[in-house]
Formats: C-alpha cells, structure tokens, sequence
C-alpha cells in the first residue's frame, strides 16, 4: 500500500496537467475570466459605477432612462433676463457687438438677427460667450448689399450659474 500512494499522487499530477490543455481545462479557464469579468461588472473603462452621486464615479439612468432628481441641484437659474444690443444702421461689414448682463448676472446663452438685408445676403459668423457676463456677435455680408442693415444681438442672462 505504501507503494501505491506516491504512484496515485503521480497519476493524479499527470491527470491534472493534461487537464489544463484539454477542453475541460480551457472551461476552468473561462471559467475563471467569468469571474474576473463579474468583479469589473460595475465600471466602463475603468471607471466604477454607483447608484448615487459620487465623485469619480459613474451614475446609472433610472427606469425610465432619466439621472435620478437627486443629481440636480436644487438652486438651479433664477432671474433669467434677456438684454439685447443693436448696431447702427448702414452698410459697413463686418458688423460686431458685445451685449454685457447686469450685475450679478452671467451669460447661460444669446442669440442674433440681421435685418434690412435680403435673406442669404447676410449672416451671424460669430457668436460666442466672451467671458462669463458677455455675449459677442459678428455679422459679415455674404453677397454686396445695396443698402443697410441692422445686427442685433440678444444675451440670455441668469443668476445662480
């Protein structure tokens, strides 16, 4: 019987490193990228995800596919505000101005109109925040104008950015 035990134990190493590149080795090994992959289940290229807000982490979408309420601060905009500036009337091009908000107040958008010009004979080029109370628009004839037109430039204004 002494004889026998190291001859099992022989036996059974071989069983074991043959198994390893047989086919039922191959599933203990995909077995174990199954469990590898379940570990990192919760990230997206690296990143881990979480059911409430965290920082450096990723936030799922609910059942309905919308960020939970508690994402959203609850100061938000308030005083919203929109002040507009207008050029002269004439046919210079480029036409620029800057409208600036209130006090207290910073730029969350802004917009333009050209009028006095034949559509597709003028357009807005430019409109950009300049920094964070000021909204700049450039206008620039397309085609020559024969008469004059008006840039207008609207700055949509907010508290609480």
């Amino acid at each position: 019987m002494k004889r026998r035990v190291p001859i099992v134990l022989s036996v059974t190493a071989l069983v074991i490193a043959i198994a390893g590149i047989t086919p039922v080795g191959q599933a203990a090994r995909d077995a174990a990228q199954v469990v590898r992959f379940a570990r990192n289940a919760d990230k997206v290229d690296g990143i881990h995800a979480s059911r409430t807000p965290k920082a450096n982490r990723l936030l799922a979408l609910n059942a309905s596919k919308k960020f939970p309420a508690s994402v959203f601060t609850s100061t938000g905009l308030s005083g919203l505000e929109i002040v507009s500036a207008v050029t002269a009337t004439d046919s210079s091009t480029p036409k620029s101005i800057t409208v600036t908000c209130p006090a207290g107040k910073r730029v969350v958008g802004g917009g333009a109109r050209v009028t006095g010009a034949s559509p597709g004979d003028t357009g807005v080029t430019e409109a950009y925040p300049g920094n964070p109370t000021q909204w700049i628009t450039v206008a620039r004839e397309l085609d020559p104008v024969t008469g004059s037109w008006t840039l207008t430039a609207y700055a949509f204004c907010a508290a609480g950015t």
